[in-house]
């Protein structure tokens, strides 16, 4: 860490934290899964513990009612309920390996695509070769749905298509956030609040079918970890980074992902997955603009 600022380590320590807790989140909500529990508890103890403890942030911004089930509710079907549900129940098709390469890539692509059409933005040659890599890599990872070519594994390819959604669903909730220039704590806490109202008719199912222990242990990973704690680290991590410098750790996502799967569940990866999730990566560092192409200037003769 030498030459480092103390500014400069917070940053890298906080987005490097904030990068585990998001690439561990696909590989516990699958141990999770194992452990018995269905999508319906695993989203109910999120947003319950999540939107007890953000409650106050609206109360303090003095969020209307009127704007907490209008655009709070289209937040929520982007980052809330739907989306938690959509990727929990993916995650028992597929591997948590395949969601954090295709979750956040395809959320990246998306996310690019609506900035094009509704805020007019212009995409460079890096940004949209970064997009094809990325699409290139989601094709060649969720080839394995597709086996030796004789037959086709529906229930990974359901998986990979619901990691897609899960893509999409949370593009939109970035897309609405920028539109409305809604900030990320306050939009964060709407998500949480609705997500967790909508969730008030399965907690007392879950409360007399899930063992205590494992209440206590999801409800924090889930509710406090993933909800809150990291979107903590990566708001701190870059306004100590700045914007562009801090938006790498979202690429950490699909390797992290990978790793923890390999190690805490024993999943396999081929090498076709490989490369895939390597074009994946490459493909999410030219999108974030934090790749940029030489220019080469042309001589006078």
């Amino acid at each position: 860490m030498q030459g480092l600022d103390s500014s400069t380590i917070k940053g890298i320590s906080l987005g490097v934290l904030a990068s585990l807790i998001w690439g561990s989140w696909p590989v516990f909500s699958k141990v999770a899964s194992l452990q018995h529990l269905s999508p319906v508890d695993i989203v109910t103890l999120r947003f319950i513990v999540s939107g007890v403890l953000l409650l106050p942030i609206l109360v303090y911004q003095a969020v209307k009612l009127k704007y907490l089930f209008s655009k709070g509710l289209l937040l929520a079907i982007g980052a809330g309920a739907p989306y938690a549900y959509l990727a929990t129940t993916g995650i028992t098709y597929s591997s948590s390996a395949h969601f954090g390469a295709i979750g956040p890539s395809t959320m990246l692509v998306f996310s690019t695509l609506g900035s094009i059409f509704l805020f007019k933005e212009k995409i460079s040659l890096v940004r949209g070769l970064g997009i094809s890599l990325i699409l290139a890599g989601v094709v060649l990872i969720a080839s394995r749905s597709f086996g030796d070519g004789s037959e086709i594994n529906h229930a990974v390819l359901m998986g990979d298509l619901m990691f897609v959604g899960c893509g999409a669903l949370w593009a939109s909730f970035t897309l609405f956030s920028k539109y409305w220039k809604i900030p990320s704590w306050v939009a964060t806490a709407m998500v949480s609040v609705v997500s967790g109202i909508a969730c008030i008719p399965f907690t007392a199912q879950v409360v007399q079918e899930v063992p205590w222990d494992l209440i206590l242990q999801h409800g924090f990973y889930q509710g406090v970890l993933a909800a809150i704690v990291a979107l903590y680290c990566y708001a701190r991590s870059v306004s100590y980074l700045g914007a562009s410098r801090g938006a790498i750790f979202a690429a950490l996502v699909p390797p992290v992902a990978l790793v923890l799967g390999v190690i805490i569940l024993g999943e396999t990866i081929n090498l076709i997955e490989s490369v895939g999730l390597t074009a994946v990566c490459v493909g999410m560092l030219f999108a974030l603009g934090l790749i940029r192409m030489p220019i080469i200037k042309s001589r006078a003769v």
